[in-house]
């Protein structure tokens, strides 16, 4: 399968910008129990599934997002780099890592990027779970 490489109009490439022959080979799980295997052999299937998604990023329009992908042993690395309000194919594991991860917010913590976190410029009570930074909603699924 030929990728093609998307480009902004300054030249910026993004999208699927590389992919990488991988030098561990694959397994296909044959350490794990035969319950074990069906099931993570069903997961690796609906990860590798080509899914339209829209990446957003909650820091703003400026911020890209640059991310090596590879889930299973054998698979090929797959390196993405991501521009917000852009529309791209994407296997739907990745879009799992990526919407997976969240920076917690600490007590005292009183603005984020010069923003302030409440209304009235006080500081956090307590901490909290986190926020999304980088998010990838489906379009098709």
């Amino acid at each position: 399968m030929r990728n093609i490489v998307l480009c902004t109009p300054g030249g910026e490439e993004h999208g699927l910008v590389n992919v990488l022959t991988n030098s561990v080979t694959s397994d296909n799980f044959n350490q794990m129990s035969p319950a074990n295997k069906t099931k993570i052999e069903k997961e690796k299937k609906e990860d590798s599934r080509i899914v339209k998604a829209r990446y957003i990023n909650h820091r703003g329009r400026h911020e890209r997002l640059t991310k090596p992908y590879c889930r299973y042993a054998g698979d090929p690395i797959q390196q993405y780099h991501l521009i917000p309000g852009h529309t791209y194919d994407l296997p739907m594991g990745f879009i799992k890592e990526v919407n997976e991860v969240k920076v917690p917010q600490r007590s005292g913590l009183v603005s984020l990027d010069g923003e302030d976190l409440r209304k009235d410029g006080a500081p956090l009570d307590r901490d909290s779970e986190g926020i999304c930074i980088h998010e990838l909603v489906p379009i098709t699924f």
